[in-house]
């Protein structure tokens, strides 16, 4: 399903209500009291003596840190909700909602299919960059790692899954199931790299973008400007780490489909290609080979693993 520009906006109250409706489970699911194995500050014997009494035999400070550790979760969880909706409802759902719940079998990758699988991709890579970028905010609101993936992972699947739900019920898009399937594989990719940081040295899931023919700059709709690519860091071996000029290296592979969204021949490439990695570059120039060391340096990094630069050589073969 593209989400495209439509008409005049109608039903804003229906559409608020679908968001605020996947906002409320969300947090509900994910937002509640944190695991005492996850934060052993907030311990079951401190809890359970200062339930009986709020206001004495509560250790100093612990009936403060719990709702403002709840607080913060809401506010990442509702902002990401909100950002979300506001895009839908000046970009998605302009026509409005109506007819009842409808669906629709999009195919996946063939020629045939509205966008040759180009915005299967996209929906698998911003669920995953949602799970790759929540989960240092939710860290930085003072969740454990373990807890901040599950939060991000919660949140990507009800933010998404009621996008999905919203398309059902509007009257230009169909809910998809290849679409919501997607959305499932792109959160499950960010899990596994969050948790296995041996993987996440290795692999890195992108995307590059340069605007199509007759397309004004639109990452997010212009399908045929995008590739996506799967990349290979030398720099996550242990001995191709140890050579000074191989430890720079990548190798990406990818997918891009043409001339779907923007007319004229339609084509589906693979490509390979090589190209730098920016995030060694960076820690061997200016952090004496540190990675992660700094703030800045780990928001470089989170950048450098979800968009690929121009620092890349492909060679492209045609599927059709």
């Amino acid at each position: 399903m593209d989400h495209r520009l439509g008409p005049v906006a109608r039903h804003a109250c229906i559409r608020s209500a679908l968001m605020f409706a996947c906002l409320l489970a969300v947090q509900a699911a994910v937002a509640g009291p944190p695991d005492p194995a996850e934060h052993p500050e907030f311990d079951a014997p401190a809890l359970a003596a200062a339930r009986p009494d709020v206001s004495r035999g509560m250790p100093s400070g612990l009936s403060d840190r719990l709702p403002d550790l709840r607080l913060r979760n809401t506010l990442v969880i509702g902002s990401g909700a909100t950002l979300i909706a506001a895009y839908g409802l000046s970009k998605w759902w302009q026509a409005g909602f109506g007819g009842g719940f409808k669906t629709a079998n999009e195919g996946w990758f063939g020629r045939n299919t509205e966008f040759g699988g180009a915005d299967k991709l996209g929906h698998m890579y911003f669920n995953y960059g949602t799970v790759r970028l929540l989960t240092p905010l939710f860290e930085a609101a003072g969740n454990s790692h373990g807890a901040s993936v599950t939060l991000a992972a919660w949140t990507a699947l009800g933010i998404f899954t009621g996008v999905e739900v919203a398309d059902g019920f509007s009257r230009r898009w169909k809910f998809s199931p290849q679409d919501a399937a997607m959305n499932v594989a792109g959160i499950a990719l960010g899990v596994v790299l969050e948790t296995h940081p041996e993987l996440d040295e290795i692999f890195d899931f992108r995307v590059a973008y340069r605007p199509s023919k007759d397309s004004s700059f639109n990452p997010f709709g212009d399908y045929s400007g995008q590739k996506y690519l799967l990349v290979v860091k030398a720099d996550g071996f242990a001995p191709l780490r140890k050579n000074r000029l191989l430890r720079y290296l990548e190798v990406a592979v990818g997918y891009g489909a043409r001339g779907f969204d923007a007319g004229g021949e339609r084509r589906r490439d693979i490509y390979v290609g090589l190209s730098l990695n920016l995030s060694r570059l960076l820690a061997d120039g200016y952090y004496e080979g540190r990675m992660h060391s700094t703030p800045f340096q780990r928001g470089t990094d989170r950048l450098f693993e979800l968009v690929q630069f121009p620092a890349i050589g492909y060679a492209r073969r045609s599927l059709d």
